[in-house]
C-alpha cells in the first residue's frame, strides 16, 4: 500500500505543493577583514560553495582554500574587496566538533592532583598582549597604509572585538565592538539574520541591566503604544520591590536608525516577485533595516527564509515569495517595516514605569521621537527652501521644489545645459560642453504621464541621464520632473497611562488613556492646533465556571472592550489587527481624520481547547463618515476521530455614499483514519456595496466561494505525504449584478522521505489554472511552482550527490549601474579613457588587474520597469570515488580505484514565452535564446587520476560560465568555456614538475556598446618546476605561453603571450613568511590598441616587453601582533615604473 502511494506522488510531483522541509542552501555577505573566515556553524557540502564579488563576478578558486568540515575559508591571496557573497549548502552537523556524553575535559589536573594542596604555588599569567582575565574574547585590531606613485596615500583601520564573561562576581558583560561602517544590510534569505554591523556593550547586575550601542526598543505592555525600533544609544532597566509592590523602571535615549512604514500590495497572478517596497513619501529607492519587517499574506504572519515563506533584499527593498506561498490576483500582501531615513538627526527618548501589587497594577509610558531641524543629513536646505516649507504648514505632500543648481563644469557629474524650444521654456538637456553644461539637476519620479522628462536608456554616461519629451495636445508624456520632495522635520510624542484591577483570578478590569502630539512640519506653526490628540480604552473580562472542575468543567467567558479616539490622535505604529480596515470594509472610503468609536462584547462557552463556541458583537463608528455593526461566531468541536471548526461574521456598514453587507465564513470538517487525515474545507465571502443615491452595485463589490479537499499522512517514521485540491469561483460586478468572473483550480502535494540519512528526498509543487469569463477580458493563466531536493550517499561513499531544483514564476526588473570612485585598492574596476575625452563613460570601465587601478566600484540601481518571467534554479554536485568500494591492489580494480570525479552545476535562469514543460529544462543554458531574460550558470567537471598519490597525478577539467543581465540599455551577456589538462609529477624527493594546458573561448556581447563586443579563442601552456631546499625555503620557476585571437568579424585582434617567472617562499619558523615573485611578460600584439578588446588580450599591460614583480612579508612581531608588508611593481613600454605598497599591523585578541 505504501509503495502505491509513493509511486503516485512521484508521478504527480510536478503538480504538488511546497514541502515543509528545510533546505540547506544559504547565502551570506561576509566582509573581507581577516585571512580566514568561519562561514557557518555547520559543515559545508563539498563542491557547493561559490564565492562572488558584490556585482556577481565569481572569484577564482585559486586565491582561496576551503576546509568544508570546519566551514572555514582561508584566503591565499586576499581580494581587494570590502565584502564578498558566499553561496553554499550545509550538512546538519559540524563534523569538526567533538560529540560525547561526558566531557573528557572534566578529568582535569585538579581532579587527579595528589600534591599537597596547602603548598603555595605561583600562578603564571597568560602570555597574551591583551590579558582580560576570565573574560572570553575574540577579534582583531588592524591599521594599514597603502601608498604608491600612481595613487594617493590611503589609510584604513579595522577593529572587531567580542567579549563575554564576568567583570566581577555579580557583574556580567556581553559586547560586540567594531569600527566598521558598513553601508549595507545583511541578506534576508534565512530565518536568522547575521547582523555583522551590530555594535553594543551590555552590562548586567542582578535585576539591573545597561546596554549601549545598537539595540532594539520593543513594545511595552500597552494597548495604544506599539513599536519596534532599531536604535543606537543607551538603555537602563531595573526592577525592585517596595512594601509588597513590584516596580520596574526603564529609561532609553538613542538615535533612531529608521522610520516606520506600511505597504499594502495587491498580488499579481503568476508573480512570486520581487515586489518593490516604498517609503512614506513615495521614495522608490530605500534600504530596509534588517529584521524589522513583518510580512502578512491574507492576514497571516509569514516567516522569512528560503526554506519558509519569503526572502527579502534589504538593500534594494525587494520582496520575493518562495514556492511554499503561491501569489495570485486575490492575494492581500501587507508589509510593515523600518527603512533608513537620515534626512535629519533624529533622537528618541523613552520612559517606562510599572508598579504591580496583589490586585492592582499601574503603567506609565512616554515616547518621544523628534527630528532636529538644524541638523539635516541627506538634504541641505537653503533659506528659501526653509521659508517654502514654513509656508506649506501641514500640507507636506505639496513640498515639491525645483532641484536645479548652477555649478562649475566638471567631468565627474551629469550636467545639463538650459535651452528654449518652441513653446517650451527652460528645458534642460544633457551636455558635456564645458561652456554650456552648468546645471546640476535632481529628478523625481512623479508617475507615468505626470512629468516632462524620461530616462534616456541609450546614454553612455556614467550616471542616469534624463531627456525632455514635449507634451502632446497639452498632455504630458514623461514620468520624471526636475523637482525634489523636500522632507520636513517631524516630531511624534505619545504618553499612555494604564491600570489593571484583578479582584480575583477570574476577573480583569483595565483602562488606558493616551495623549499624542504629532507635528509633521517643525518649520511651521500653521495648523499646530491639529497636532494634539487623545484616546481612551476600557476593557474587562471574566471567566465563570458553570459545571465541573476548573480544568475540565464548562466555563462561560465574557469580554467587553470600548475604545474612543480623537480626530487628531496619532499612534506610533499600527495597534489594531492587521486587516482591521478590510474587516470593516474601509478600503476606498474617506480616510480623513475624524473621531472614532469602537466597542465590542463577546460571550463564549469553553469545555476544552477543541470544544468551544464564541459570539462577538462589534460596533465601529467614524463620526458622521462611517458606521458598521459586525456579528462574529467562532466554534470548534471534536469527538472521536472527527473535528469540526467554523468561523463566520456578518457586517452591515454605511458610509457617506454607500450601504454595504459583507458576509464571510470558513468551515472545516476532518476525520482521522489510522495515520491518515481526510478533510473538506469551505471558504466563502460576499461583499455587496450599493450606492445610496442610485441603489446600483458599486464596483468594489465582489464574492467568491472556494471548496477544498485534502488529505495528509505520516506513512511511517521519516516519511510524510500530503495532497490538496481546491476550486474557487470568483464573482465581480457587471450590469448591476455579481457575475462569475473566473474559476481557479489548484492542486498541491508534497512528499518527504528522510528515514535513511544516506538518502533524503523532499519533493513539492503547486499547479494553478485560472479560467476567465468573457466579460473580464483576460487570457486564461496557469502557474507552476515546485521544488525538489535530494541528498544521496550510496555504496559506502562511492556516490555522493546533492540535487536541488526549483521552478516558478515572477518578474525581472530592468537594472542600470554607475561607477563610483573610491580609494585606490579598495575598488574592483579601473577606468580606461578609450576615446581620450576625459569623461567617464559606462563602456570605459574594466575589471582592474592591479591594486593601484582598482579605484571604482559598480553600483546597481533598480528601475520601475519589470518583465514577467518564469524561472528555474538548479544546483547539482556529484562526487564519484571508486576507491571507497574497490580495495583491490592489483589488476583492473587497482587501476579503476585510482580514478575519481567531481562535478558541480549551478544554473539560475529567467525566461518568457510559452514552451510548455520544455521551458523548465533544468540544464538549458542556451544563452542566445530570444526568450532568455536573465542567466547565471556555472559548470565544472574534473576527472582525477591518482589524486592522492604523492608521486604523480593527472587532472582533466571542463568548465563553463555564463551570465546574461537585463539592463535599461539592453542585454549584457558573457560566456566562457574552457577545457584543461594538468600533469603533476614529483621527479625526485625535493623536485616537482607541474604542466597544465588550457584551451577555450570567451565572449562578451552588449546591445548598446557593440564596439566592446569580442569573441576570443585562447590556448595556454604552463609548465612549473619547484624545488624544496628544506622545510623553510622553496623556489619555483614557471613559464606560460598563450595565444589569443578575437573573431575576424569583431576586429581580428590577436596576442601571443610569453611569461617567464620565478617565485620564492621562505618560512621563518614560528615567526612568519617571506615571498617574492618576478615575471617577464612579452606580448606580440596585433590590432588596435586602447580598446576594450586590447585590454582583455593584454591583461592590462602593453605590447612588447613588460615586467611585473611583487614581494611580501608576514611576520609575528610579538605574541598576538602580526605585521604584513606588501609591495608590487610593474614596467611596460612607454609607461613609467609603477610602485604600489602597503603596511598593515594587526593585533589579535
Amino acid at each position: 500500500m505504501y509503495v502505491r502511494f509513493i509511486l503516485l506522488v512521484l508521478a504527480l510531483w510536478m503538480f504538488s505543493a511546497p514541502a515543509r522541509g528545510q533546505t540547506s542552501w544559504r547565502k551570506k555577505r561576509i566582509t573581507v577583514q581577516t585571512d580566514s573566515i568561519v562561514i557557518d556553524t555547520l559543515s559545508l557540502v563539498p563542491g557547493s560553495v561559490t564565492v562572488k564579488s558584490a556585482d556577481s563576478v565569481q572569484i577564482d578558486t585559486a586565491i582561496y582554500r576551503l576546509v568544508p568540515e570546519k566551514a572555514l575559508l582561508i584566503w591565499k591571496v586576499k581580494p581587494q574587496l570590502q565584502s564578498v557573497w558566499i553561496e553554499y549548502r550545509t550538512f546538519p552537523f559540524l563534523f569538526s566538533r567533538k560529540y560525547f556524553n561526558k566531557d573528557p575535559a572534566i578529568i582535569s589536573e585538579s581532579v587527579i592532583d595528589n600534591r599537597d594542596q596547602y603548598v603555595y604555588k605561583v600562578s603564571k599569567p597568560e602570555n597574551t598582549l591583551f590579558n582580560l582575565g576570565n573574560l572570553s574574547k575574540s577579534g582583531s585590531l588592524s591599521r594599514s597604509i597603502g601608498f604608491g606613485n600612481n595613487q594617493d596615500l590611503s589609510v584604513n583601520s579595522n577593529m572587531v572585538l567580542q567579549l563575554s564573561g564576568k567583570l566581577s562576581n555579580d557583574i556580567e558583560i556581553l559586547a560586540a565592538i567594531s569600527d566598521d561602517n558598513i553601508p549595507i544590510q545583511p541578506e534576508g534569505n534565512t530565518q536568522q539574520i547575521n547582523d555583522f554591523d551590530k555594535v553594543f556593550i551590555q552590562l548586567k547586575r542582578r535585576s539591573t541591566s545597561l546596554i549601549a550601542g545598537d539595540y532594539e526598543l520593543r513594545r511595552p505592555d500597552s494597548y495604544f503604544m506599539n513599536f519596534f525600533k532599531r536604535t543606537q544609544g543607551g538603555e537602563i532597566s531595573t526592577a525592585y520591590k517596595v512594601k509588597g509592590w513590584d516596580f520596574k523602571t526603564t529609561l532609553a535615549a538613542a538615535v533612531a536608525k529608521g522610520r516606520w512604514a506600511r505597504n499594502s500590495i495587491n498580488g499579481v497572478e503568476s508573480n512570486q516577485g520581487p515586489y518593490r517596497l516604498s517609503g512614506n513619501n513615495g521614495e522608490q529607492y530605500i534600504i530596509i533595516l534588517s529584521g524589522s519587517e513583518r510580512v502578512y499574506l491574507d492576514g497571516q504572519l509569514l516567516v522569512r527564509g528560503q526554506e519558509n515563506d519569503y526572502v527579502i533584499d534589504y538593500n534594494t527593498s525587494e520582496l520575493t515569495f518562495t514556492p511554499k506561498r503561491i501569489i495570485t490576483q486575490n492575494s492581500r500582501i501587507i508589509v510593515e517595516f523600518e527603512y533608513s531615513d537620515k534626512n535629519y538627526a533624529r533622537t528618541l527618548t523613552y520612559f517606562n514605569q510599572e508598579a504591580k501589587g496583589r490586585k492592582l497594577a499601574f503603567r506609565l509610558n512616554y515616547y518621544n521621537e523628534q527630528d532636529n531641524p538644524n541638523q539635516p543629513f541627506l538634504q541641505t536646505l537653503s533659506d528659501n527652501e526653509k521659508q517654502f516649507l514654513k509656508g506649506i504648514g501641514n500640507n507636506i505632500s505639496q513640498a515639491y521644489y525645483l532641484n536645479a543648481d548652477s555649478v562649475p563644469f566638471n567631468t565627474n557629474e551629469i550636467l545639463y545645459k538650459k535651452i528654449d524650444t518652441l513653446g517650451n521654456q527652460n528645458v534642460y538637456v544633457y551636455s558635456t560642453d564645458p561652456q554650456l553644461a552648468k546645471y546640476r539637476l535632481g529628478f523625481s519620479y512623479v508617475g507615468s504621464g505626470n512629468g516632462n522628462y524620461r530616462l534616456n536608456t541609450s546614454s553612455a554616461a556614467n550616471g542616469r541621464v534624463f531627456e525632455f519629451v514635449a507634451p502632446v495636445g497639452g498632455v504630458k508624456q514623461g514620468d520624471y520632473e526636475p523637482v525634489t520632495l523636500l522632507v520636513t522635520p517631524k516630531k511624534q510624542q505619545l504618553i499612555t497611562l494604564a491600570n489593571d484591577y484583578r479582584p480575583n483570578k477570574h476577573t480583569l478590569l483595565s483602562h488606558e488613556i493616551a495623549f499624542s502630539n504629532n507635528d509633521v512640519n517643525l518649520f511651521s506653526t500653521t495648523g499646530n492646533q491639529q497636532n494634539h490628540g487623545i484616546a481612551y480604552r476600557v476593557y474587562g473580562e471574566n471567566e465563570s465556571r458553570l459545571s465541573g472542575s476548573d480544568s475540565t468543567g464548562l466555563k462561560l467567558k465574557t469580554k467587553l472592550n470600548i475604545e474612543l479616539t480623537g480626530a487628531n490622535f496619532k499612534a506610533i505604529e499600527r495597534y489594531r489587527p492587521v486587516e482591521f480596515e478590510r474587516d470593516f470594509n474601509l478600503y476606498g472610503l474617506d480616510t480623513s481624520a475624524v473621531a472614532e468609536r469602537l466597542g465590542s462584547f463577546s460571550v463564549g462557552l469553553v469545555k476544552s481547547e477543541t470544544r468551544q463556541i464564541n459570539y462577538q458583537l462589534t460596533s465601529f463608528n467614524r463620526s458622521e463618515v462611517y458606521s458598521g455593526l459586525q456579528h462574529a461566531v467562532t466554534g470548534m468541536y471534536s469527538v472521536g476521530n472527527y473535528r469540526v471548526s467554523y468561523t463566520g461574521n456578518l457586517l452591515h456598514s454605511s458610509s457617506i455614499l454607500n450601504n454595504a453587507r459583507f458576509f464571510r465564513q470558513t468551515a472545516d470538517v476532518s476525520r482521522k483514519l489510522d495515520s491518515w487525515v481526510i478533510g473538506v474545507n469551505l471558504q466563502q465571502e460576499n461583499n455587496r456595496s450599493e450606492s445610496k443615491t442610485t441603489n446600483l452595485l458599486d464596483l468594489s463589490s465582489f464574492a467568491f466561494t472556494q471548496y477544498k479537499l485534502y488529505t495528509n499522512n505520516s506513512i511511517g517514521k521519516g516519511a510524510k505525504f500530503r495532497l490538496e485540491y481546491s476550486r474557487r469561483y470568483d464573482k465581480l460586478p457587471s450590469d448591476d449584478a455579481l457575475l462569475r468572473s473566473s474559476v481557479a483550480d489548484v492542486i498541491e502535494s508534497g512528499l518527504e522521505l528522510n528515514k535513511n540519512p544516506n538518502s533524503i528526498l523532499s519533493v513539492s509543487a503547486t499547479y494553478r489554472n485560472v479560467d476567465y469569463r468573457q466579460f473580464v477580458a483576460k487570457q486564461n493563466e496557469s502557474t507552476l511552482l515546485g521544488r525538489a531536493e535530494y541528498t544521496l550517499n550510496a555504496f559506502k561513499g562511492l556516490i555522493n550527490s546533492y540535487t536541488f531544483y526549483e521552478l516558478g514564476t515572477g518578474q525581472e526588473p530592468k537594472r542600470e549601474f554607475t561607477y563610483l570612485e573610491v580609494q585606490a585598492g579598495q575598488g574592483v574596476y579601473a577606468w580606461v579613457d578609450y576615446n581620450q575625452n576625459g569623461i567617464k563613460e559606462l563602456n570605459e570601465f574594466e575589471i582592474a588587474r592591479y591594486p593601484d587601478q582598482a579605484r571604482y566600484i559598480r553600483i546597481y540601481q533598480v528601475t520601475n520597469e519589470f518583465i514577467s518571467t518564469r524561472y528555474t534554479s538548479v544546483n547539482q554536485t556529484l562526487r564519484l570515488q571508486p576507491s571507497a568500494v574497490i580495495k583491490s591492489k592489483q589488476g583492473m580494480g587497482k587501476l579503476v580505484a585510482k580514478f575519481s570525479s567531481q562535478t558541480e552545476l549551478k544554473i539560475d535562469r529567467k525566461f518568457t514565452g510559452e514552451n510548455g514543460f520544455a521551458a523548465y529544462n533544468p540544464i538549458d543554458t542556451h544563452i542566445d535564446a530570444a526568450d532568455l531574460i536573465s542567466l547565471n550558470s556555472y559548470f565544472r567537471n574534473t576527472l582525477f587520476f591518482n589524486r592522492n598519490d604523492p608521486v604523480y597525478g593527472i587532472d582533466i577539467n571542463v568548465q563553463q560560465n555564463g551570465s546574461k543581465a537585463l539592463l535599461t540599455n539592453g542585454f549584457d551577456t558573457r560566456k566562457r568555456t574552457e577545457a584543461g589538462l594538468r600533469l603533476r609529477w614529483n621527479l625526485v624527493q625535493k623536485t616537482s614538475l607541474t604542466v597544465s594546458f588550457n584551451r577555450g573561448n570567451k565572449r562578451y556581447d552588449s546591445e548598446l556598446f557593440t564596439q566592446n563586443n569580442y569573441a576570443i579563442r585562447f590556448n595556454e601552456l604552463k609548465p612549473e618546476l619547484s624545488y624544496l631546499f628544506n622545510t623553510n625555503f622553496r623556489l619555483t620557476f614557471s613559464g606560460t605561453y598563450g595565444r589569443q585571437q578575437n573573431s575576424a568579424l569583431l576586429g581580428g585582434e590577436k596576442n601571443n603571450n610569453l611569461r617567464i617567472g620565478a617565485e620564492t617562499r621562505y618560512n621563518i619558523l614560528k615567526k612568519g613568511v617571506l615571498t617574492a615573485q618576478l615575471n617577464m611578460v612579452k606580448n606580440r600584439y596585433t590590432g588596435t590598441t586602447n580598446s576594450p578588446v586590447s585590454y582583455e588580450l593584454l591583461d592590462g599591460l602593453q605590447p612588447g616587453n613588460n615586467m611585473v614583480w611583487n614581494a611580501g612579508l608576514q611576520r609575528s612581531v610579538a605574541n598576538g601582533i602580526q605585521l604584513s608588508v606588501t609591495y608590487e611593481g610593474r614596467k611596460s613600454p612607454g609607461v613609467n615604473v609603477i610602485h604600489t605598497g602597503g603596511v598593515q599591523v594587526r593585533a589579535f585578541f
